[in-house]
């Protein structure tokens, strides 16, 4: 091989190994990572995707990823540190080319963590409200959509639409930063509104308190919702289900700033939407992707508000289309009457054209003999005029033709008559037609009679209106003539639809159009309202071709109207129930499934996916007898073939196989879901672990005090029984070495004190094991026995007061209670250093509660609560508690110090 040909071989190797490694790098597709702040399911978060997926789902070059933080639910440090950790674990190695991130908590995330996950990676940011540079500060490279919801616009217009409104009420949660700055703008622009409507803030309470404090508003209130997503309590409270609660319990108006509330019950608003916070992040991230420096993108600060209104709500406070603010969106709007009913009015203008043709060849033909008769008249004149110009001429000769001439002036008189006789043929026939023509007229006006409920006339000269007497008997009013008509519509006829009709009436008598449609309401003698549909077309018109009358038909569509408003209600609640349903499946801890009776897995919840290990798509792939450990298939069988309409329900134990192998014990409900075709099973599945370890502790706990109490019993029975008997043996074998008979008394004597003593030491121990105070006299003399000899000591002070507890109760409970209390007076005197204790206990109809107090050093009290603590004592008293259905809930604090337990148990 010569150089040369060495040289070429080298070029192509490495133009060769270009090609494969620039396919290579062209062949890997972008990556995008969106990290939202909220969880999976919440309308906003699902709206954001939404808009994002509409603009990179068209790019095939690329991969998109999501992240959700789920701090709506958890926010606490120590959950955003395992998120972080979690975070590492799975995208420390991913390179993404750019990362969306959604809401602040995102965008705080991304600021705290930059250096360690985000170094150099363009954000574009959305949904970040309140937004100044201090959130970006630290990031190199970012841009993005900020959000600033409208709250002034949409109180301005509320207030505008109820000018009687007395009071705007705000409800809001005042527990989010975010919540806090809305209000704090809504007082600061309140002024500038110059308005006498009081301002009213309802926030930092609980569902009920809402509730109640929502439903005794005053009737001429407005609703603003900004958020009420956590209450006082803490609870988590989803979109859906706070204006769910809050349009449960008021009828008043709703608006608010958010999207997601659109459709849900409120009127509308300014709306700032979620979708196009997605969309315009989306559209700055592609052009980050084509190459376009983050850096010189202009942060976006409108586009994504706009007003809102729903036409269902706008129908119920009696808001019109053309008061709302120009450009607004207007939903669920019905389509025109044209739309609806576009084939009945094809079939009427063909009818009514045919009407008018048959009109207008009548017409024509009146004409037409009318100007025959004339031209005929003519013509005779022509011909008279013709023959008495040759008489005049003739009449030089008249001598010599006289009889010819006679003769002539006999046949033109003939022929004069013939011509009258046709003329008054032709006038008869013209009447004939004029006759058949009415006749027609009337027959069509019967033809429509028969065909409706009625038929109408208004006539345009006269200005009355007939309508039949049929319609009057069904509205239940008798003897109405023509001249009262028109003043007694006006009164009777809704003042909404009166306008719609005056305006058509406008239209048809100016000529604009000639047909006549409209439903309205007319109020019947019964008091109630009826619907009809009046249909008319403009018959006859003058010469100068201005409309003189009107005719049509009216139509009884009141029980249409009432079953589309029954429809509409219904498609409603059928609508809120399955979200409801749908909500608290997804939402459910425990996992739920609903499979066929065959074992296929039909549906899952995300519980389900989660404990389980597979996604959504994967476990509808499962039988059940699959993940089912304990049970055979034959035996799952069997359990489906109980259910039936006399069992529709059963519970049993198993233990469940997760994707990875390992295996949990869960308590699982079946229940029957009956269709027309088909059964379905429906699986309510607990995780029963804890439930099993906790047994255990209290198992290990009552063993352990059990065998405490033996080693006590025994200690005590050695240490005071022992000794005494000891000495009443050895005071009776001492008996024998004395005479005398007083040293004997003396020795009987101690003898008998040693009894006494010991059979005092007996009545001890015994009342230590079962105080018989309590079960001759009951709780309350037993703990004021206890805590009375324990005062005598005079080393702490303890006050016990009690309430309504003069009957006794369930002697289990007493026991608990005696139990509880006897073993918190031991800890405080052990361990708290106190010097006082305060002891409630008291009755309320069927509930028990007590509440102990002491002014002891401080402790841990959630070890306590958490059932993680080493005192096996206390323990498995509060076990005992929690095996009557009782709640207990222990505080304290190791700096301030003190103690407070509150138990109750339902009897």
């Amino acid at each position: 091989m010569n150089k040369t040909s060495h040289i070429l071989w080298k070029t192509s190797l490495l133009l060769f190994l270009l090609l494969v490694f620039g396919f290579q790098v062209s062949a890997r597709k972008q990556k995008v990572l969106v990290l939202h702040s909220y969880h999976q399911g919440l309308n906003w978060t699902d709206n954001v995707s939404a808009g994002i997926q509409s603009v990179l789902d068209h790019e095939d070059n690329l991969e998109l990823m999501f992240e959700y933080m789920d701090t709506k639910r958890n926010s606490n440090p120590k959950y955003l540190q395992e998120f972080a950790n979690l975070y590492g674990l799975k995208h420390l190695k991913n390179k993404f080319d750019a990362i969306i991130v959604s809401d602040n908590n995102a965008l705080d995330f991304v600021r705290n963590y930059y250096s360690e996950f985000f170094k150099d990676t363009p954000i574009i940011f959305c949904s970040i409200d309140q937004y100044s540079n201090v959130l970006v500060q630290g990031i190199d490279h970012v841009s993005g959509v900020t959000e600033e919801i409208d709250s002034r616009k949409t109180i301005e217009t509320a207030l505008q639409l109820h000018p009687e409104a007395k009071q705007l009420v705000v409800i809001n949660d005042n527990i989010t930063k975010s919540a806090i700055l809305n209000r704090n703008n809504i007082k600061k622009f309140w002024p500038d509104l110059h308005t006498n409507v009081q301002l009213v803030f309802l926030e930092n309470l609980r569902i009920d308190e809402l509730v109640n404090q929502v439903k005794n508003l005053d009737p001429n209130s407005i609703i603003y919702l900004i958020n009420f997503s956590r209450d006082k309590e803490g609870n988590f409270i989803s979109y859906q289900e706070n204006i769910e609660i809050i349009r449960t319990a008021t009828k008043l108006p709703i608006y608010s700033s958010w999207e997601f509330y659109f459709n849900e019950g409120i009127v509308g608003g300014m709306l700032t939407s979620g979708f196009k916070q997605g969309e315009l992040a989306s559209k700055i991230t592609l052009q980050v992707l084509k190459g376009k420096e983050v850096n010189n993108i202009p942060i976006v600060e409108s586009g994504y508000n706009s007003f809102k209104f729903d036409f269902e709500q706008m129908k119920r406070f009696g808001i019109l289309p053309r008061q709302l603010p120009k450009g607004s969106i207007i939903s669920n709007q019905p389509p025109s009457i044209v739309r609806q009913y576009q084939n009945s009015l094809l079939v009427m203008i063909a009818f009514a054209l045919i009407i008018a043709i048959i009109l207008r060849f009548s017409k024509l033909k009146r004409e037409e003999n009318e100007k025959k008769l004339i031209s005929e008249n003519e013509e005779l004149d022509r011909r008279v005029a013709e023959r008495t110009k040759e008489v005049l001429f003739a009449n030089e000769k008249l001598e010599l033709q006289t009889g010819q001439i006679i003769k002539q002036n006999k046949e033109l008189e003939d022929h004069r008559h013939n011509l009258l006789a046709l003329v008054k043929e032709r006038t008869e026939n013209l009447e004939e037609a004029n006759l058949e023509l009415k006749s027609s007229r009337d027959r069509l006006l019967r033809m429509l009679d028969a065909n409706s409920d009625g038929v109408w006339e208004h006539n345009f000269k006269t200005d009355q209106i007939y309508i039949s007497k049929i319609i009057w008997d069904k509205l239940g009013y008798k003897s109405v003539t023509i001249s009262k008509t028109k003043n007694l519509l006006c009164e009777l006829v809704h003042p909404e639809d009166l306008q719609i009709i005056k305006q058509k009436q406008r239209q048809n008598k100016l000529g604009k159009s000639e047909l006549f449609i409209v439903e309205f309401r007319i109020f019947a003698e019964d008091k109630k309202w009826m619907w009809f549909k009046a249909k008319g077309k403009i018959l006859d018109y003058d010469t100068e071709g201005k409309p003189l009358n009107i005719v049509g038909t009216l139509i009884n569509i009141s029980q249409r109207k009432f079953a589309e408003e029954k429809i509409r209600n219904e498609e409603q609640k059928l609508r809120v129930s399955e979200k409801r349903w749908r909500s608290l499946i997804e939402q459910a801890s425990d996992e739920i499934l609903i499979y066929d009776t065959n074992g296929k897995i039909l549906d899952a919840n995300s519980a389900a996916c989660n404990w389980l290990g597979y996604d959504p798509k994967e476990i509808l792939y499962l039988n059940y007898s699959e993940i089912d450990l304990e049970h055979s298939s034959s035996a799952l069988h069997t359990y489906w073939k109980k259910l039936n309409a006399s069992t529709p329900s059963l519970s049993f134990e198993s233990v469940q196989k997760r994707k990875d192998g390992s295996s949990f014990p869960v308590e699982i409900h079946l229940s029957l879901i009956e269709l027309q075709d088909s059964k379905l099973i429906l699986s309510v599945v607990n995780n029963i672990s804890k439930r099993q370890e906790t047994e255990r502790k209290i198992l290990n706990a009552v063993i352990n005090t059990e065998e405490s109490e033996r080693k006590r019993f025994a200690t005590d029975l050695h240490d005071s029984i022992g000794p005494l008997l000891s000495s009443i043996n050895l005071y009776l074998s001492s008996l024998e070495k004395f005479n005398s008979q007083s040293e004997k008394k003396n020795i009987i004597k101690a003898s008998v004190d040693a009894v006494n003593e010991a059979l005092v030491s007996i009545k001890e121990i015994s009342n230590n094991l079962s105080p018989h105070i309590l079960n001759d006299f009951g709780l309350e003399k037993a703990i004021r026995s206890f805590t009375n000899k324990i005062n005598l000591s005079q080393t702490i002070n303890i006050s016990f007061h009690a309430e309504n507890m003069e009957e006794r109760i369930n002697h289990q409970v007493e026991v608990v209670i005696f139990r509880v209390v006897n073993e918190l007076i031991n800890n405080t005197i052990k361990h708290a250093k106190a010097s006082n204790i305060e002891i409630n206990l008291s009755r309320e109809g069927q509930l028990l509660s007590l509440i102990y107090i002491d002014n002891g050093i401080g402790f841990d009290a959630k070890q306590i609560n958490a059932g993680t603590s080493t005192g096996m004592g206390l323990y498995n008293v509060l076990s005992r508690i929690r095996s009557l259905h009782g709640s207990h809930k222990i505080k304290s604090n190791p700096k301030r110090g003190g103690m407070m337990a509150v138990v109750e148990i339902n009897l």
